[in-house]
C-alpha cells in the first residue's frame, strides 16, 4: 500500500464528534485552567481516562467524554476546539467535514445554547478562511435525556439552518434508549428542512437501525450490527442509505470483531451499500481519516476502485448542495485520474 498516496487523497469525515476529537495537549492545558471548584482528578488519571480500552462497551467508551465536556464550557474553548479539529483534518487533506456535538452539554458556566453553537461555528469558519476545507455542523440530542431536551436541540438546529448547521442527530447509549423515544424532535427537525442522521447499531440493537430509517434517518451512524437484520440490510442497500462507518471506534466498541478484517463493512460494500469512512472520535481512538483508510485497505486488500467508491459515497452523502457535491466528486475523480 502506498501510504503517501492515501495521505494525499481528498478525504471526508462525515461522522466526527467535537468533544471526542480534541488535541491531547489542548485537553491537558484546559484541564489545568479549570477553577478550583471544578478541578478534575490528578493529571495521570486524566490522561489515562481519555483513552478507553481497546475493547469496551459503548457505555464505557463514553465515560471519557466527561473530561472533554467539562473543559468545553466557554466560547473560547469551544471556538479553539473547532478550529483545531478543522486544522488537523485539513492537514491530512480532508476536503469536507461535518462536525457534530451536543450543545446542551456546554451550558454549565452560563452560556446560552446560541452562544455555544456560534462559538463552534466561529472556529469552523476561521479554519475555512485559512485552509482548503469545507465544514458543516450537526447538532446532537442525547438518547438518554428527556424528550424536552431533544426537542430543544431540534429547534436550536432549525434556528441555525442555513448558517452552518445542516442536520439533527441522536447520539449516546443505545441499550434501553431506542430512537423512537425522540420521534417528536425528529419530526421538528424534518419539518424545518434539516437533514437527519441517527446513531444506530453501533454497539448493539440491530432493530434500532430499522427504527432510525422508519423515523426518516437519511444516514445511519455506524450501523455495525446491520448484518444481523438481513431485511433491513436489503432496505439500506435498495434505498442507498449511507452508513457512517468508523472502523477503529467500531473495533473498540462493537463486540463483534477482534480485528479490522472482522468488520462487516466489506460485506456492505459487496452488497452495494453506500459505506463511508469516518473517525468518530480522533482523541479517544487516537486516529485520523488517513489511518482509517490505511487499516481498511490493508485488512481487505481494497482496490483503488473500491477506495474511489468509498470517497464518492462520502461526497454524495454529504449534507450539502448538489453544486458542492459535484465539486467534491470532481476532486475525487481528479485524484484518481492523476494517479493512473
Amino acid at each position: 500500500m502506498d501510504r503517501e498516496w492515501v495521505r494525499r487523497l481528498p478525504k471526508f469525515d462525515l461522522h466526527v464528534h467535537l468533544d471526542g476529537s480534541m488535541r491531547p495537549v489542548t485537553v491537558m492545558e484546559l484541564v489545568r485552567k479549570l477553577p478550583e471548584d471544578r478541578k478534575l482528578a490528578p493529571t495521570p488519571d486524566i490522561e489515562q481516562a481519555l483513552f478507553p480500552p481497546q475493547r469496551c462497551t459503548l457505555e464505557e467508551y463514553l465515560k471519557a467524554f466527561s473530561i472533554t465536556v467539562a473543559i468545553l464550557q466557554s466560547e473560547a474553548s469551544l471556538e479553539r476546539a473547532a478550529y483545531e479539529l478543522c486544522e488537523d483534518a485539513a492537514k491530512e487533506n480532508v476536503i469536507y467535514m461535518e462536525i457534530r456535538f451536543a450543545p446542551l452539554l456546554h451550558l454549565r458556566d452560563g452560556l446560552t445554547p446560541q452562544q455555544v453553537v456560534e462559538a463552534v461555528l466561529s472556529g469552523m469558519h476561521r479554519a475555512e478562511r485559512t485552509y482548503p476545507i469545507r465544514t458543516r455542523l450537526i447538532l446532537c440530542a442525547m438518547k438518554q435525556e428527556s424528550t424536552d431536551r431533544s426537542k430543544q436541540v431540534a429547534k436550536l438546529a432549525a434556528e441555525y439552518l442555513g448558517k452552518g448547521v445542516v442536520a439533527f442527530d441522536l447520539a449516546g447509549p443505545e441499550m434501553n434508549f431506542p430512537p423512537t423515544l425522540h420521534h417528536t424532535a425528529i419530526e421538528i427537525a424534518k419539518q424545518a428542512g434539516l437533514h437527519v442522521t441517527i446513531h444506530a447499531g453501533e454497539g448493539c440493537c440491530p432493530k434500532q437501525i430499522k427504527e432510525a430509517i422508519d423515523l426518516g434517518a437519511e444516514r445511519i451512524g455506524h450501523g455495525v450490527y446491520l448484518f444481523k437484520d438481513e431485511a433491513t440490510e436489503r432496505v439500506v442497500a435498495e434505498r442507498g442509505i449511507p452508513l457512517e462507518v468508523c472502523p477503529t471506534s467500531n473495533l473498540q466498541i462493537s463486540g463483534v470483531m477482534e480485528t479490522y478484517a472482522d468488520h462487516p463493512l466489506k460485506r456492505y460494500l459487496n452488497e452495494g451499500i453506500h459505506v463511508t469512512l469516518n473517525t468518530d472520535n480522533r482523541l479517544m481512538s487516537q486516529i485520523n481519516v488517513t489511518h482509517e483508510f490505511e487499516k481498511v485497505i490493508e485488512a481487505f486488500s481494497l482496490s483503488k476502485d473500491k477506495v474511489r467508491t468509498i470517497l464518492l459515497n462520502s461526497a454524495e452523502a454529504a449534507f450539502t448542495t448538489q453544486e458542492i457535491k459535484a465539486d467534491l466528486q470532481n476532486q475525487v475523480e481528479a485524484a484518481f485520474t492523476e494517479r493512473n
